[in-house]
């Protein structure tokens, strides 16, 4: 789709009315919702370890180094390897559906 075929967007003329129960605050609705169907949730062991701040499973020395690559313009990018992986994860897609 070219964005010289889009439409211009119409501004709204009128505001909807609401129905009563939505004009409860976000925290009032929530409460009720909570109330009406509660359910007890167990992590394990490994999703507790994860959800500890100062855990992370994210190397930040190899982000940062990627950042200063990209800021510098020095990140080279094999385009014919990302090329492939795409081209063969939509052949698996489409061999799995």
């Amino acid at each position: 789709m070219s964005i010289d075929r889009t439409s211009p967007v119409k501004p709204v003329s009128t505001v909807q009315s609401r129905e009563p129960n939505e004009a409860l605050p976000q925290k009032t609705r929530l409460e009720k919702a909570l109330t009406a169907s509660s359910a007890n949730v167990t992590l394990s062991t490994a999703q507790s370890s994860l959800m500890q701040p100062g855990s992370s499973d994210i190397n930040m020395e190899k982000v940062e180094a990627l950042k200063t690559a990209i800021r510098n313009g020095e990140l080279k990018m094999d385009t014919g390897k990302i090329a492939d992986a795409l081209i063969s994860e939509a052949q698996s897609y489409l061999q799995d559906n």
